[in-house]
């Protein structure tokens, strides 16, 4: 995307208005950092509640990458119930144990 230039005001008491277009949906703040050039940056962040936060870490991250790299690959089993699943799993482990 090519970038934009638009002219905001500073309000009375330091506020700024971002036009709508500028701003990334689901955005609720902002990180603001000042350059040593003077320039200012707003960076977009996403909230992420806490209750989530284990999501975003690079360790369940990699894990999430390596599930879908295993469901591309077909490895991976459909079973009607957990009860259902369970006894698969149960009769692989049998047979697993008597090889």
């Amino acid at each position: 995307m090519a970038s934009q230039l638009k002219a905001i005001y500073l309000g009375k008491r330091n506020q700024i208005t971002l036009p709508k277009e500028f701003v990334p949906s689901h955005t609720a703040f902002f990180e603001c950092q000042k350059k040593a050039s003077g320039e200012i940056v707003l960076l977009p962040q996403v909230a992420i509640p806490a209750s989530q936060a284990y999501f975003w870490t690079a360790r369940w991250q990699k894990g999430e990458r390596e599930a879908s790299k295993q469901i591309r690959a077909g490895r991976l089993i459909k079973t009607k119930s957990v009860k259902h699943l369970t006894a698969l799993m149960d009769r692989k482990r049998k047979k697993m144990v008597s090889s």
